[in-house]
């Protein structure tokens, strides 16, 4: 016998068998009542601009298109539109002949950048930088940002295609975490890629660090030592701040000579020093207070107890130790971008991800610090510390 079709508003085709029950025939029906009313509130001209901010759909289609502004966004980083327009503002064939960009979208593209609020654009067509794209995005200034966009375009771009494979069997995307080898240990052997990696730590850490020189109780303590430190965005800005302080920076020794040359640029040479090791494979340093920076969010939490260990070894009491990730926060609905970090560090490693602040007290806790503090940083990122038991002899 032959199936009946027929179609149904909304434009979907419900086919039903002879004989079969009316209810059934009409479940896949649309409410079109519902549908009626709906069209209505959101053309009523009081109430429809209300109703599509609550109901409409733009929030869903800006957070499911949002590669596009991405991709414009760290285009326009890695070809340095902030840079070229450090001394000023451009026309448009000028700056599009320095950025070597086609005529036909370079417009459209300074434009949308107008529009994203990273350029301006004046009453004769020259573009200029914004206040925040001028102090963030011209690699000229200490104060750039923009290694960790250009990690994002080169790397992370086309590592997030492997979600769809994250999740259907748990492993990660990145090709260094493929077979035998690990992440940390086939990127530090490709001098171009780790040095690519640590100016986008730089990026991460920088507005974290320059608040926890200011958020931590530091006048306490002579000494730091920076775990995993990368470029050393932290104890730069902890020196700064803090001229009585002397620190070190701990990472694998091909880290070395990136770390000298950041720490150089800043004339701190005299009061921060590189130290090379492998913080797994040994004793940390000692000194009054030690620092991870997204350190423990790469590891399981074996690894993060056997570090915050190491950790209340190498200091003395009254010291402290220092975390600071992009931790979730209990009891806080906007955990949007600490999720997304976990997302990443999952695709980037076997066993990372990101903990919760309660999380991560607990860990410290457990090790045997005392009196444990948690303080939001910027966006996603918290910092947890705290003191080892006893009093810090004076120096």
């Amino acid at each position: 016998m032959g199936q009946l079709g027929r179609f149904v508003p909304g434009g979907r085709k419900r086919l039903t068998m002879p004989g079969e029950p009316a209810t059934e025939r009409v479940r896949d029906l649309p409410d079109v009542r519902r549908e009626r009313l709906l069209m209505r509130a959101l053309q009523n001209r009081l109430l429809g601009p209300l109703v599509r901010r609550i109901l409409g759909p733009q929030r869903i289609v800006e957070k499911g298109m949002a590669f596009w502004s991405a991709r414009l966004v760290l285009t326009a980083v890695e070809a340095g539109v902030c840079t070229e327009l450090a001394d000023g503002p451009l026309p448009e064939d000028e700056l599009r002949r320095r950025l070597g960009w086609h005529p036909r979208a370079a417009g459209t593209a300074l434009d949308a950048l107008v529009a994203a609020g990273l350029l301006r654009r004046d009453r004769s067509g020259r573009y200029a930088n914004t206040l925040r794209s001028a102090l963030f995005l011209d690699r000229t200034k200490p104060s750039y940002l923009g290694g960790l966009l250009e990690l994002s375009s080169t790397r992370l771009y086309e590592l997030w295609g492997g979600l769809g494979e994250l999740l259907r069997t748990g492993g990660p995307a990145a090709a260094e975490e493929q077979g035998e080898d690990e992440f940390f240990a086939a990127l530090y052997r490709d001098p171009t890629a780790l040095r690519e990696f640590l100016a986008g730590m730089t990026g991460i850490s920088t507005p974290e660090a320059t608040l926890i020189a200011a958020r931590f109780p530091w006048k306490r303590f002579g000494t730091f030592a920076d775990i995993g430190t990368a470029q050393g965005a932290l104890p730069v800005r902890v020196a700064l701040t803090h001229p009585h302080l002397r620190g070190l920076g701990f990472d694998l020794p091909v880290v070395g000579p990136v770390f000298t040359d950041y720490v150089s640029s800043f004339g701190l040479d005299q009061r921060i020093r590189f130290v090379p090791g492998d913080f797994m494979a040994g004793p940390l340093p000692t000194a009054d207070v030690v620092s991870f920076g997204h350190v423990f969010h790469g590891s399981p939490e074996r690894t993060r107890r056997e570090l915050a260990t190491k950790a209340y070894a190498a200091i003395p009491p009254g010291g402290a130790v220092i975390v600071y990730d992009a931790m979730t926060r209990p009891g806080r609905v906007d955990n949007y971008f600490s999720l997304l970090s976990s997302l990443n560090i999952m695709l980037e490693t076997r066993e990372g991800y990101e903990s919760s602040t309660d999380d991560c007290v607990k860990l410290l806790h457990d090790t045997g610090l005392q009196r444990i503090e948690v303080r939001h940083l910027i966006g996603p990122t918290s910092m947890v510390y705290g003191f080892r038991p006893g009093r810090l002899p004076r120096s």
